[in-house]
């Protein structure tokens, strides 16, 4: 993962957790469009997502169910 892809990661998480703690409106759409990207980043490194997505897995349970 290059070093854009990285700070893109911890971008991603932080704002993911925003979204999460605060639920502004349209925060579950946000949040599901970040879970995407991160698992796209995380893809093709098999350390980072295994440390991620576990933590992928807990930010969707918290999500609202989609209609």
């Amino acid at each position: 993962m290059s070093y854009a892809e990285t700070r893109e990661l911890v971008r991603l998480r932080y704002e993911l957790r925003r979204l999460l703690a605060e639920r502004p409106p349209g925060a579950d759409d946000d949040a599901r469009r970040l879970i995407a990207r991160i698992e796209e980043l995380v893809a093709a490194d098999t350390e980072e997502k295994a440390v991620v997505i576990p933590e992928l897995a807990r930010w969707a349970i918290s999500l609202t169910p989609s209609s």
